[in-house]
């Protein structure tokens, strides 16, 4: 895999991801956040973790998209790769872990549930489309 269109298909991935979460948890559910944060007596999320929500969703982006990469070897249609991967993103990092925070307490049941739902759209379309750009990149070069 090339290094340039691997990132710059993985930040377009990334910034899917970011906008998506941004909406879905400073919109929908901005309500449903500052309940949980008053429950346990959370002081409201710093700068400096909101930067790192943002680096790390921006490395989950270039992951999907080089896990896509992966993929095509298995299957040679190349929208099929990017949805699987982002499929397998979606249960390992959106879904896994929301079961067990909603499991220990952590989040409530409506907060778990629209993340998971929300995720299901937003994993694969973000990693179909960082893919379809470092796939267009990857030609070029």
């Amino acid at each position: 895999m090339k290094p340039f269109p691997l990132l710059v298909g993985g930040v377009v991935a990334g910034l899917i991801i970011i906008a998506g979460e941004a909406v879905l948890n400073l919109v929908v559910l901005t309500d449903d956040w500052a309940n949980l944060l008053l429950r346990f007596a959370l002081p409201q999320p710093t700068p400096l973790v909101a930067a790192q929500g943002v680096l790390k969703l921006l490395l989950l982006g270039i992951f999907s998209v080089w896990l896509a990469g992966t993929f095509r070897l298995a299957f040679p249609e190349s929208n099929r790769a990017s949805i699987v991967s982002g499929l397998c993103v979606w249960f390992l990092v959106w879904a896994w872990v929301q079961w067990g925070m909603l499991l220990a307490g952590f989040v409530t049941a409506p907060i778990a549930v629209a993340t998971v739902a929300w995720g299901f759209v937003e994993l694969p379309l973000a990693a179909w489309a960082g893919t379809r750009v470092y796939w267009q990149l990857n030609e070029r070069s």
